[in-house]
Order: C-alpha cells, then structure tokens, then sequence
C-alpha cells in the first residue's frame, strides 16, 4: 500500500526524486540485499525507474534460479540470484516481488545476460508485452489493490469498484493507471470506463479506457 501510495499520491513528482545514476554513484545498491531492500530505495526515484510497477520487465532464468529486472527506461539492470519465486506484476504494481539476493546490476541488457551463466531453457516474462487472460485476469489485479473490496465489470463497457477510505488517495489517478494497464491483460483495444465508488456509493473516481 506504501508503495501505491508512493505512485500515485506523489503524482509522479520530478523535482526531488532520485535517479538510478544518484543511487549507484552514491553506493546505496549492495550485493546480497534483498528485493524488498532495493524496492525501499525507489520510494523516492522516479516510477519509471522502478523495476517493480508495470511496465518494468524481467527474465527468469529457472536453470540455475537466476533473474534479471529492470525499469521501464532501461536504465539499470538488477541480477538476482537464489531465485525460486521470480517478480509478479499487476496493472499497477508488482503483487509478489519474488525472492533472491542482488547479485550485480549493470548498464544494458546484454552484459546482465554474459553476467550469468547460459541456461538451457529460459523463461521470459515481460509485463506490458503478452496478455493474460482477459477481463476476469484484469478484474483479479484490481482486487489485489489493497484498498479494493470490490470489483467487477457490470457490462462490456462498464467496470466498477468499491474501495475503502484512504487518506489522500486519487482513484482518478488509480483508475487512469489501470487503463494504461489493460493491455497486458488482452483488453489493449477494448474500450470502457472505470468508475470507483467508495463504501457509501458515492463516486470518488473515474477513467475513460480509450
């Protein structure tokens, strides 16, 4: 909840934010930590930096329980190893960062990948690439937004949820995160809104998945 408090409440601030240049330079990053140690640091850095909210990647190499994660501007790539349970995103962030410790992090794709020894089957995930499984995948993503205790799509072009009090919370802002995150769930060209309600059923956000 932190985390999407962090997103969204903030409204993607660029002024003050670290950046993954002023984490390395400043020698925050430390082999052995732990994912949860790392996503700490991306409290304050920009989102797009994040290797855990949508539209970051990653490639689990299970041959020798190996993973690489990264943000959405290729900024830095993280090398994890010891990993039996790989990262897990949903349209707004990652439900399961999975475990391991950091390995090495390293400036492209390319040398994370000659880092590491070559496995002989690799499982590549990519979070805003291939679909999942449609709307009832899409409205399971929604319910593990923590404040969500509700949600569900009332017609073809019409999806609501109930949500609890939060403090400061934009669900305008939520809802528009959810849009932009449907195409990982195959619902890239479908059209629809999304309209939040609290507990009292009054409406407290809206967005227009065009």
């Amino acid at each position: 909840m932190k985390k999407l408090l962090g997103i969204v409440v903030l409204g993607l601030m660029l002024v003050g934010c670290s950046t993954t240049s002023s984490v390395v330079s400043t020698d925050k990053l430390k082999q052995d930590m732990t994912k949860s140690e790392l996503n700490e640091l991306f409290l304050m850095m920009m989102p797009y930096s994040d290797p855990f909210v949508y539209g970051a990647g990653s490639e689990f190499y299970s041959d020798i329980n190996k993973e690489i994660i990264w943000g959405a501007d290729k900024s830095l790539f993280y090398v994890f190893r010891g990993v039996s349970q790989p990262v897990d995103c949903g349209i707004i962030m990652c439900n399961k960062q999975g475990n391991g410790t950091l390995e090495s992090w390293h400036y492209t794709l390319n040398d994370a990948r000659e880092s590491i020894s070559k496995p002989t089957t690799k499982a590549l995930t990519k979070k805003n690439d291939e679909p999942l499984n449609g709307k009832s995948a899409f409205t399971e993503a929604a319910l593990s937004i923590d404040a969500v205790l509700s949600a569900k799509f009332v017609s073809d072009s019409s999806f609501f949820m109930v949500v609890d009090y939060v403090f400061g919370m934009d669900w305008n802002q939520v809802a528009e995160y959810m849009c932009g995150g449907r195409s990982r769930y195959g619902l890239g060209s479908t059209y629809f809104g999304i309209t939040v309600f609290n507990t009292n059923k009054s409406k407290v956000g809206k967005a227009y998945c065009k």
